[in-house]
């Protein structure tokens, strides 16, 4: 529901344009819309990061290496220098970056980082993260053999572990139980010398 709900706003955010096959709901945004949104012309500042176009001037005074890092690229696909320098995941969830569409001409770019599990709710796309290319359909099945095979060999091993676990904790039980009842009836028995001299 969260993706259909960011969908609708993103598409409704989106500048120029229809949608491309493919890319959901989101507007085809030209190169050259782009390059209009360089910092300092439109009153707002835009890039493309792996096919997908970005409204970035909410976050330039907020950006850790200073907004003028952006600023200079602005208007243009950053999708390399973003990658060089190592991006955290929470900086690709950055709130103030806004989605405005996909870059025309990456349709396909988009509808296969869609088809490896990315949506607009997972921020900026990190590629190396995502399913490989075809693997999304097969994803479930790959994924359900990996828990099929931890069940088969984990469980058992953890219940082995467990049951061992157990019955040490009760031997050690059985053990200081048998103790304190040994001495109990050793205590109330008295001492051996009390009960020869009474006789």
């Amino acid at each position: 529901r969260t993706g259909a709900v960011a969908a609708g706003r993103l598409a409704s955010m989106a500048g120029s344009g229809g949608s491309a096959r493919g890319t959901g709901d989101l507007a085809v945004v030209t190169a050259d819309e782009l390059r209009r949104h360089r910092y300092g012309e439109a009153g707002d500042t835009w890039v493309a990061i792996h096919g997908l176009v970005y409204d970035v001037t909410d976050y330039l005074p907020h950006h850790p290496g200073g907004g003028d890092l952006i600023e200079v690229v602005g208007g243009r696909d950053v999708t390399e220098e973003f990658e060089e320098a190592d991006h955290s995941a929470n900086s690709r969830l950055e709130r103030r970056i806004r989605l405005k569409g996909v870059l025309q001409g990456c349709e396909d770019l988009v509808a296969d980082l869609r088809a490896r599990g990315w949506h607009e709710g997972r921020g900026v796309p990190n590629p190396a993260r995502l399913l490989a290319a075809g693997a999304a359909s097969e994803g479930g099945e790959a994924h359900s053999a990996r828990n099929r095979g931890f069940r088969l060999f984990c469980v058992p091993v953890l219940l082995v572990g467990l049951a061992s676990m157990l019955l040490a904790t009760g031997h050690l039980l059985w053990r200081s139980w048998i103790a304190r009842v040994s001495c109990r009836t050793c205590l109330s028995d008295g001492p051996p010398a009390s009960k020869a001299s009474a006789s």
